[in-house]
C-alpha cells in the first residue's frame, strides 16, 4: 500500500479513536503493529496511561465504541453496529454454558456504559468528520477493495466476526457537505455598533455577549423601518432578535462560524425604552390563534 495514504489513513483512526477517548472521559496509550500476510493487518492496541485510575472496563468501553464507529456508516447510529459486536461476542461457540452466561453478564455491564455515549459519538463532528476523512482516503487509492475490523485478544486471536466493508459502501461513509444545520438562538440580544441604513448586501455590525460580530439583517419589515428612519440608532441602541449562526465543519473536524444571519426582530431600544416591532406583535397573535386553535381540537 502507498505509504503516504497508509499513514493519512492511520492518522485519521488514532485522531478517531482519540475523540473516543475524549468523550469516554479515558485517557489511553494507543500501540501499532503490522502484518502483511494476506493483506495488510493492523492492530491498534489501547491501554490506559493511568492503569491504576482506570478501569479494565472504561478501556474495554473505548475498544468497542472505536469497532462499532468505524462500520457506522452515515444516518446509521453507532449503537446499532455495537449490538452486532456484543451478539458475537455473546455466541462465541468455544463457550461453554457458564463461560456464556459470565460473558454475557460481563457485556451488559459494557453496553450499559456504552449507552451512555452512543448519542453524542452519533452527533460528534470530529468523530464523523475523521471518519469520512478515513474512506474518503480509501475510494481515492483503488488497490483496497475491501477493509475489515474485528476485536480481538491479548494474543491477537479474533474474538469477534469480522465486519467487512466493501469498496462500494466507502461512498455511504462520507459526508455530503462541510455544512452543518445552523444554530438558531431565540432572543439574542445584540448591541448596535454600526447599522446599515441602505439597500444592499452590507453587512451590519454588532456585539453579541462582548464579541465583536458582522451580520446580514434578514428582516425585511425591520430594515424597512431604519430605511424608512422609524428608527434611529444611538449609542446603546440594542436589538433582541432570532439570531442564526452558520457553520462549516473543518477537515479536523472542528466547527467553525461562517456567518450571522439576523432572521426575526422582536423588539429594539430608543431614548431608553424598549419597542417591540410589529413584525413580533403579528408572530405573538399567530401564535395566540394556533394556541386557541388546538385547544378547540384539543
Amino acid at each position: 500500500m502507498d505509504a503516504l495514504v497508509h499513514n493519512k489513513c492511520e492518522r485519521e483512526l488514532l485522531e478517531l479513536t482519540k475523540a473516543i477517548a475524549k468523550v469516554c472521559a479515558v485517557v489511553v496509550n494507543m500501540e501499532v503493529e503490522y502484518n502483511n500476510k494476506g493483506g495488510l493487518k493492523t492492530w491498534l492496541t489501547l491501554s490506559a496511561k493511568t492503569p491504576k485510575k482506570t478501569p479494565a472496563s472504561k478501556v474495554a468501553v473505548v475498544n468497542m465504541l472505536m469497532a462499532s464507529c468505524i462500520a457506522t456508516a452515515n444516518q446509521t447510529s453507532i449503537g446499532e453496529v455495537l449490538q452486532q459486536i456484543i451478539n458475537s461476542l455473546t455466541n462465541d461457540k468455544e463457550l461453554n454454558k457458564a463461560e456464556r452466561e459470565q460473558r454475557k453478564q460481563m457485556l451488559n455491564h459494557l453496553k450499559s456504559e456504552c449507552a451512555n455515549y452512543i448519542e453524542k459519538l452519533d452527533q460528534h463532528p470530529v468523530i464523523k468528520k475523521r471518519r469520512s476523512n478515513f474512506y474518503d482516503l480509501l475510494r481515492k487509492y483503488q488497490k483496497v477493495q475491501s477493509i475489515s475490523i474485528a476485536l480481538t485478544d491479548d494474543t491477537k486471536k479474533t474474538v469477534t466476526e469480522e465486519q467487512v466493508l466493501l469498496r462500494d459502501n466507502f461512498k455511504n461513509f462520507l459526508l455530503s457537505s462541510a455544512t452543518v444545520a445552523p444554530q438558531v438562538i431565540e432572543q439574542a440580544q445584540i448591541d448596535i455598533i454600526s447599522p446599515v441604513l441602505v439597500k444592499g448586501r452590507h453587512k451590519w455590525k454588532g456585539d453579541y455577549n462582548g464579541v465583536p460580530i458582522s451580520f446580514v439583517m434578514k428582516s425585511d419589515d425591520f430594515m424597512e423601518m431604519v430605511q424608512s428612519g422609524k428608527v434611529e440608532f444611538k449609542s446603546g441602541s440594542t436589538i433582541a432578535c432570532t439570531l442564526e449562526i452558520e457553520k462549516k465543519i473543518s477537515s479536523t473536524g472542528a466547527e467553525r462560524i461562517t456567518g450571522y444571519n439576523i432572521i426575526h426582530v422582536s423588539s429594539y431600544s430608543e431614548n431608553g425604552k424598549t419597542i417591540v416591532t410589529t413584525e413580533e406583535k403579528q408572530k405573538q397573535k399567530q401564535q395566540t390563534v394556533s394556541k386557541r386553535q388546538l385547544d378547540l381540537f384539543g
